[in-house]
């Protein structure tokens, strides 16, 4: 068979020329992306259409290769061909010479047309670098401006936030149900992702209860598959119950582990910089696939696991900084030795974690049972004296007083921010939080951030049996003041309250901190209460219940006892 040569010819009917171009140029921006992402190359490509029209793209940019370009000129003009510089300067001359030609049209336009005119000839180059830079909902809504405009988000849209919160709430208070949201919510991002026509993707975030998530799992699966062949930099998968219920029965989903498994020339999470996962059940196995095939993974994230019981984070070549493991009840060890890890939080049951090589560790967070063990155990660790923020959450053992604060802490030498999450009965003392506040004698900033246990205040009073020993807890809280008058906080600067309700609990704290914080610059005394979100980092403040004028009040009086150029802040 004799292979016959296809004519190469000027499409002459004007409708198809013009899709044509359209195709063709789309495509030929695409190349040019993609060969620029993988070989790490600058790339320029300008198009002028026979009406005049100038269409450029640049990777990474335009401006850059151009300034590059020249550069390169200068220094090497002895190396290139004179002939190929003079067409390539032509060509870029050309473009400037169109551009500003479209510049004056604008500007002799009248005013009304003149703003629209100059926004629908930007080089797609521009409105692609602007749509990249923003969120999904606002990007989809550039569709309405013009028929240019139309499907450009689809090609550059990269931030992909899938956010149903409203959604989520109005489930939880019982407005919505779950059964008809839930296939809304996958038919929407369905249609979103087969729309999508660019190469790559900066951010995926799923973020919706889809109770029986076996039940959606094949579309939960193609969607992680989708971001694999966008080679996304950012992924999050957070199928948490819209009550925020963390339990082992809500991560029923398991990870696609096949997809780790494709072979070496398809695509891979080879770009990943972020990821997180909540209420997805993932293996050890899958963990450290991602820890050591991702060179750039920087932040990782999991929460209610139901299978993973052990974690093991180490390897020299790590780039991981920030780490953050909640709620998987099966889970017994951490290790982690990480050489650039600067954070690192935990909430759960009590297991063995090992916190080894971190010498950049700053931030430490831990939570639920936990946080009771670290606190009774007094670890004395070489990353404890490094920290600079130390965050503690009490709230999920009852009452603070409650877990056995110990009279001597080990020192944090490096502490410039201590933050406390507690429950506190109303009318009894705090004062024993004063050993943990003084083994940081270079704390800056204290938060502490309270809820009120009104209803066990009540039940002492009226129960004689319990209202016998109140007289052990009269003896400890005197043991307390006595200890905490041990204490100077020469460097404190900053004092925030929230959660402030006026009565003995917070007042007399507050002033054993305003004798001792010689430093004081301001105080911070907000009459709100954080509440729970999603998870325990998440949080929003609500109207405290109760008296919040007598709050204000007794808040009021701290003013006569602030040291000078001290400042009373009342929220």
């Amino acid at each position: 068979m004799v292979n016959r040569r296809t004519e190469i010819k000027k499409i002459e009917d004007k409708a198809k020329q013009n899709a044509a171009f359209r195709t063709r140029r789309k495509e030929l921006f695409k190349m040019a992306r993609e060969f620029g992402q993988d070989f790490g190359a600058q790339v320029a490509v300008v198009t002028i259409y026979e009406a005049g029209n100038a269409f450029v793209f640049g990777h990474p940019n335009l401006t850059s290769v151009v300034q590059n370009y020249k550069e390169a000129k200068e220094v090497e003009s002895s190396k290139r061909d004179d002939d190929d510089d003079q067409e390539a300067v032509h060509e870029f001359g050309y473009l400037a010479n169109s551009m500003e030609k479209k510049a004056k049209k604008a500007r002799s336009a009248p005013p009304q047309s003149r703003q629209k005119d100059w926004i629908d000839q930007l080089p797609e180059e521009i409105l692609g670098n602007i749509l990249s830079r923003m969120a999904m909902k606002e990007a989809a809504r550039t569709s309405i401006l013009s028929r240019r405009w139309r499907n450009l988000w689809k090609i550059y849209g990269s931030h992909l936030d899938f956010d149903a919160s409203e959604t989520m709430r109005l489930m939880f208070d019982g407005v919505k149900e779950r059964h008809i949201e839930a296939p809304k919510y996958r038919d929407w991002v369905n249609q979103v992702l087969d729309s999508h026509e660019g190469s790559s993707l900066e951010r995926l975030r799923i973020a919706f209860d889809l109770g029986g998530s076996y039940i959606y799992a094949t579309a939960v699966d193609k969607w992680i598959d989708f971001a694999i062949v966008k080679r996304v930099q950012r992924l999050e998968v957070d199928l948490t119950a819209a009550a925020g219920c963390y339990t082992c029965s809500d991560s029923v989903y398991t990870f696609p582990s096949w997809l780790l498994d494709l072979p070496s020339d398809f695509p891979s999470f080879d770009r990943l910089t972020a990821l997180c996962l909540k209420s997805v059940s993932i293996t050890e196995e899958d963990l450290a696939y991602f820890l050591s095939t991702c060179p750039f993974l920087e932040q990782l994230t999991v929460e209610n696991s139901s299978s993973l019981q052990n974690f093991r984070v180490s390897g020299q070549s790590l780039k991981l900084k920030h780490l953050e493991i909640g709620y998987c009840q099966k889970l017994q060890n951490v290790e982690v030795s990480a050489a650039i890890l600067v954070s690192f939080k935990y909430a759960g049951p009590r297991i063995n974690i090992c916190l080894i090589q971190v010498p950049e560790l700053a931030l430490v967070s831990f939570s639920n049972q936990y946080c009771e063990k670290f606190i009774i155990n007094s670890p004395s660790s070489l990353y404890l004296s490094r920290l600079e923020k130390l965050e503690l959450d009490l709230r999920f053992t009852g009452s603070a007083r409650c877990v056995g604060f110990p009279s001597n802490f080990p020192e944090f030498s490096n502490l410039k921010h201590l933050e406390l999450k507690f429950v506190a009965v109303a009318d009894e003392s705090v004062l024993f939080f004063s050993s943990i506040i003084g083994a940081s004698p270079g704390l800056i900033k204290l938060t502490l951030k309270y809820d009120i246990d009104w209803a066990t205040r009540h039940q002492t009073l009226s129960n004689p049996e319990v209202f016998r020993n109140q007289g052990i807890l009269e003896v400890c809280e005197k043991e307390w003041e006595e200890q905490a008058r041990r204490y100077s906080h020469k460097c404190l600067n900053v004092i925030e309250f929230v959660g402030w309700a006026g009565i003995k609990t917070d007042v007399q704290l507050a002033n054993y901190l305003l004798e001792t914080a010689i430093s004081l610059e301001k105080i911070i005394v907000d009459r709100r209460i954080p509440r729970y979100t999603r998870t325990s980092w998440n949080e929003e403040l609500c109207p405290m219940p109760g008296n919040r004028e007598a709050a204000l009040l007794s808040a009021k009086e701290l003013q006569r006892k602030l040291p000078p150029r001290a400042q009373l802040i009342i929220v």
